[in-house]
């Protein structure tokens, strides 16, 4: 009779030939230290930029430039069009990291000047279109209330903040791809 092997055995005889490629652990280990470092500075409002500047400080030549690369993808994926008014916070923290890792580079800190300038226009162009289709809105109510048709006037709401979001989005993608040839 046939011996039957337990998925432990199976398992070890899977796996036996399968070699770790220590450099690559080690890098994507780095990478995610600077991912972490970043979002833990961007998440928790209490932490203070020295604290991150220490720690970054605190890697060898070769480790920080990896380091650095996972701070720089958390900055990038953290600058996106923003939904409510509190962006502000988060961005001027971003805009800490960034003067962290380049030095206080001034190409890459008037680009994010420029990105700053251009949410607040976002959510300015946003407030104020909402606030115009209020008006309409009320007005069309006030002169023939039984001819508003609200769903209507929603669908025309969602369509048009659908269409300034993309035109917006994209404007933000091209910006961004600026900064990452910055950041490097």
């Amino acid at each position: 009779m046939a011996r039957i092997k337990s998925a432990w055995e199976i398992a070890l005889e899977k796996t036996q030939d399968i070699e770790i490629d220590e450099a690559k652990y080690r890098t994507d280990k780095l990478e995610r230290e600077g991912m972490a470092l970043a979002g833990g500075y961007l998440n928790n409002t209490d932490q203070k930029l020295d604290i991150v500047a220490a720690k970054f400080a605190s890697y060898e030549k070769d480790d920080a430039s990896i380091v650095r690369r996972g701070i720089v993808n958390t900055i990038l994926s953290n600058i996106s069009l923003p939904s409510d008014d509190i962006y502000q916070m988060r961005f001027d923290r971003t805009t800490d990291l960034v003067n962290l890792v380049t030095k206080g580079d001034m190409q890459a800190m008037g680009l994010m000047q420029q990105i700053g300038g251009f949410l607040k226009q976002y959510i300015d162009a946003k407030t104020a279109f909402v606030d115009r289709m209020k008006e309409q809105i009320q007005q069309a109510m006030e002169n023939n209330p039984e001819g508003v048709n609200s769903a209507q006037y929603s669908q025309l709401i969602s369509q048009n903040l659908k269409k300034m979001d993309a035109q917006y989005g994209e404007a933000l993608e091209n910006t961004k791809q600026s900064l990452k040839q910055i950041l490097g």
